[in-house]
Formats: structure tokens, sequence, C-alpha cells
């Protein structure tokens, strides 16, 4: 998506929804936001749009026919019949309220905003966007009056982030659009991904990489924390990084063979690929181009460092193989019956 300054908010309605299960019902808005005030708009644009960077695209699903997903049947109405847009709000509100029987499901306010602008792919689009705040923050308030300082409360929402949100956009219509998802909380049973918007996330650039580099994440706890050293499994972590960071492609034979060493290692790495891929119904996943951005986002997942019983731990910088490899030695000392780590150094600071 494009600049968030590029992108104008041109309609939005904010209604109140409660939790089904406690009989709480919603609050309608008689009308649409009045959006003339530029200062309110760019905090309200902000407000729905920083949250979204992350790499991920979903799409709307159906078990058996995508236009009986009615999320997907509103956006396509609202694209299609603009003078109609505060009715769909409505609906949308409904079958909102209808989702959330949950216990854990909190009452909030639900924005249906309307944006145009949107660069994607180098194409601009509309987009329809679905917020709802549920948390709420206490701001002090100070006044001046005849030279004195007066100070009260109010509770509010905190603009700095949204709790639920979608975005979605005027492209790929057939295929359930381009969809952007946030959850910051998701423990209420998925019920927005799932229940409400009924979205899977599409299977792009995006998604091969960070599966790729999961699977590797998984084999290297699974397999090398249990039949290897942590040395191991981090030399292993790091090759592996590696490999995503300076390669354009992934390629399983080229991959498993610049990464692993030893032959019946790199044999199991390759069932275990192909159970894993069986597994979560993916196909194509021998070779596809690797989404740098993801690789950089994923990093932090990955442990870079042994955690000894002795209360000492060694953490390499980043995920260069070569730390592990040529700077630190593994070995056993018959005398003290324990294992022991050799580092090398030129300097200290």
């Amino acid at each position: 998506m494009s600049e968030k300054t590029q992108v104008r908010l041109n309609k939005l309605a904010v209604h109140r929804v409660g939790n089904k299960a406690k009989e709480e019902g919603v609050v309608i808005a008689k009308e649409l936001v009045d959006l003339r005030d530029e200062e309110l708009h760019d905090l309200l644009r902000n407000y729905f749009l920083s949250p979204f960077k992350q790499e991920e695209f979903f799409r709307f699903t159906h078990t058996s026919d995508l236009t009986l997903n009615e999320l997907f049947a509103y956006a396509t109405l609202m694209f299609n019949e603009p003078e109609k847009y505060y009715a769909y709000t409505v609906h949308i509100l409904n079958h909102l309220y209808e989702q959330s029987d949950h216990p854990k499901v909190k009452s909030g306010e639900l924005y249906v905003a309307y944006f145009s602008g949107c660069l994607m792919e180098e194409e601009y689009v509309d987009a329809i966007g679905i917020f709802k705040s549920e948390n709420k923050d206490t701001f002090l308030t100070f006044q001046d009056s005849d030279n004195d300082l007066s100070v009260d409360y109010h509770a509010g929402v905190n603009l700095k982030s949204v709790d639920k949100g979608c975005i979605i956009f005027n492209t790929e219509v057939e295929d359930g659009y381009r969809v952007k998802l946030v959850d910051a909380n998701s423990t209420d049973a998925l019920f927005w991904k799932e229940d409400f918007l009924n979205v899977t996330e599409l299977k792009d650039t995006n998604f091969n990489t960070k599966t790729a580099l999961n699977l590797c994440k998984d084999f290297s706890e699974e397999v090398f924390a249990k039949t290897e050293s942590k040395k191991a499994q981090v030399d292993f972590i790091s090759r592996s990084v590696d490999y995503f960071s300076k390669s354009e492609m992934f390629d399983l034979e080229e991959f498993t063979s610049s990464v692993i060493d030893e032959p019946e290692t790199a044999e199991r790495f390759k069932s275990y690929t192909q159970a894993f891929a069986e597994e979560r119904d993916i196909e194509g996943f021998t070779d596809f181009a690797i989404n740098k951005n993801t690789v950089r986002n994923m990093k932090r997942k990955f442990r870079n460092f042994i955690k000894l019983d002795t209360q000492i731990e060694i953490k390499f910088s980043g995920y260069n193989p070569e730390q592990s490899e040529q700077y630190v030695e593994r070995g056993f000392d018959q005398e003290r019956g324990m294992h022991f780590y050799k580092v090398y150094f030129h300097s200290e600071s």
C-alpha cells in the first residue's frame, strides 16, 4: 500500500457492538462521521493505517461458494453501490454482533471506513477498512483559566493502536480480494479472523518464505536439539538464515546441500520437509522466490544463543555461520566430566 499521506479517508461510520452472549446489543449511529476537519481526518487515517506493517495478505474464503462469505458480499456491494454505503455498514455491524458470542469477546466501537488512493502493485485502488476498538485508556486534560491550571481526566481510545482491524483492497475480486489483517488480542477464539471475516492467508512469496523459515526453526528444535549439540542447532539456524538472506530463490536441493553437511541429516530434512508440506497442504514448496522483507522480519524469532546449566550464556550477534563454526569449539573434559566451549577472539571490549 502507498504512503499514508497519499491515502484519503472518504467515508466513515462508527457504531457500537456488544457481546451477544451477554445480550449487550448494538448502538447504530444516525449518520456518517463529518470528515471535513483535516486534523480529524489525518488523526483517524493514521490511527487506522498504522498497524498494518506486516507482509501477510489474506483472501476471503468459504467452504462451498465464495459469494456466501458475508464480508466478501458486503464489500462487493459497497464498492459497486457507494450510495448505499451507510446501510451496508449497519449490516456489517449486525453480522459482527452475531459472531460476538464468545464470553471473552469485548464490547467496543466498530469503524467502517472507505479509503481511496491505496497503491497496490503500481495500481491505485479503493479500499474498505473495518476496525474495532475494545480497550479504553484514561487521559489527563488540562485547562488554563484566570491564571490557574485545572486538571481533569477522561476515558477514551488510544490512537496508537487498533485492537482489531482489516483492510479490503478492491483488487483480485474473483480470488476473494486482497485483505490485510490485524488482531491484537487473538485469545477470544480467533472469532475476528475465522468467524467474522473468514479469511485465509494468501500463499504468495511471503507465505512461502515465512513457512520455510518456520520449517527450519521446527526442524532445529525437534531434530537438532534432541540428537545434536546446541552448537549444531545454532550452526544450522545461522546457515539457514544466511542462505535466505543471500539467495533470491529457494531451491530445496541447493538449500539442503549448502546448509547440512551430514548426508543422513540431509535426507532426514528432506523427509521432514515433505511431511511438513503434506500436513499443511502446501504445493510447490521445493522452489520459490524469497521475500527479503519477510526474512528480515523473521530473524528475531530464531534462537542465536547457547544457554548452559552453569548460568553462562553464549550469544552470537546476528546469523553469521562463521561465528559459531570458526570461532567456537565444543569439547569434553575427561577430568571434570563436563562439556566445554572454547571461544577464539582478537580483542575484547
